[in-house]
């Protein structure tokens, strides 16, 4: 019952305020016509301006603000990933330098191939070892299970020398540079034929020395490989004859001296070579010694009926030496006799003697 007369007040009370607003804005409709509530509406209008337009402006430039804000954000956003793209490409645009080298010094070292008169693989250079303290040398990328082997000579894509390989692993290889001091190949002046032992130096130069002096050494001359073994020995040289060594940039010669020398500027890129090519089919190097045939040791020859005392569960073995090549020993021919005419005595006749 309560609950019910609660709600009753509740109604009447919203039915009392609705008709007391309802007669209000009638009564507002009813004057907003007449004079007195137009100058009352001008003048409130006329107050009220100024504050509304503060009231916008600080709207605009609040809006404004929050635009540039957002704006702001935005540019920052677009210039983060302009210069992550900017970095990007210069980075691709540094590396393109590199992988174009890399590119065209496969494409020389495989056309060269074609142009050398050898079986040839392309090899990499992966380590380089060329301070004047150590032993200049460069390591490629295949070995033994490649065909590779100790004494192979190594060229550049121009067919220039490069060195020898003088170790070798199962997968890499190391290639001993003619530049290095130990390095010794016998070279040839191509235009006038002087032959010469070519060295390397500290420095990265190299020395031809032991030139005839009656041989002709040109400054800017190329200088290649003899395909010659040293005199009086039984070896085969070890670089195949026409290789490009370098070119000479300085001639030494004494004048009291019977030899002369000359310094040769490597033409092969032993600094910065990338791809190289290992000659396969061309062997030589150190062949059996020389002897003389008069002088050579004689070694007594087994008796067939000789028996020889062996202890039990020894199986005799024989280890054959390499057999020297014989020379024969040159024969000088005999003194020549001074023919001798002796001195007649004063008031004596000469007798004639016998010449030899």
């Amino acid at each position: 019952m309560n609950a019910i007369s609660a709600t009753r007040r509740t109604i009447r009370r919203e039915w009392t305020a609705f008709g007391v607003l309802l007669i209000i804005s009638v009564g507002l409709m009813g004057v907003s016509g007449t004079r007195t509530a137009q100058q009352l509406q001008s003048g409130v209008n006329t107050v009220a301006s100024p504050v509304e337009e503060f009231l916008a402006s600080i709207n605009d430039t609040v809006a404004s603000y929050l635009s540039a804000l957002t704006n702001i954000d935005h540019l920052r956003t677009q210039n983060a990933e302009l210069q992550q793209d900017n970095l990007t490409l210069k980075e691709e645009l540094d590396r393109m330098g590199a992988v174009s080298k890399l590119n065209d010094d496969w494409s020389k070292v495989t056309s060269a191939a074609a142009g050398i008169p050898y079986q040839t693989t392309p090899v990499r250079v992966i380590v380089r070892s060329i301070s004047d303290v150590r032993s200049r040398t460069l390591v490629i990328n295949k070995g033994s299970r490649d065909g590779l082997a100790k004494g192979q000579v190594v060229v550049d894509s121009g067919g220039a020398l490069v060195g020898r390989i003088n170790l070798v692993n199962a997968t890499v290889s190391t290639v001993l540079l003619i530049s290095d001091p130990s390095a010794v190949v016998v070279g040839k002046e191509s235009k006038s034929g002087a032959i010469g032992t070519v060295t390397g130096s500290v420095g990265g130069d190299l020395q031809m020395k032991y030139v005839d002096f009656a041989q002709k050494l040109t400054v800017g001359d190329p200088v290649v490989t003899a395909g010659e073994s040293l005199a009086g020995t039984n070896d085969t040289s070890p670089f195949p004859p026409g290789l490009l060594i370098g070119t000479i940039t300085e001639v030494v010669a004494a004048r009291n001296e019977v030899v002369q020398s000359a310094t040769i500027n490597p033409t092969a890129r032993l600094n910065d070579a990338t791809f190289l090519l290992v000659i396969l089919d061309y062997s030589g190097g150190f062949g059996s010694p020389i002897v003389n045939c008069g002088t050579a040791p004689s070694t007594p020859a087994a008796s067939p009926t000789a028996k020889v005392k062996l202890s039990p569960g020894v199986t005799p073995g024989i280890t054959p030496a390499p057999a020297p090549t014989c020379v024969a020993a040159p024969t000088l021919p005999p003194l020549p006799v001074p023919k001798v005419t002796p001195t007649p005595k004063p008031g004596s006749k000469a007798t004639p003697s016998a010449g030899y």
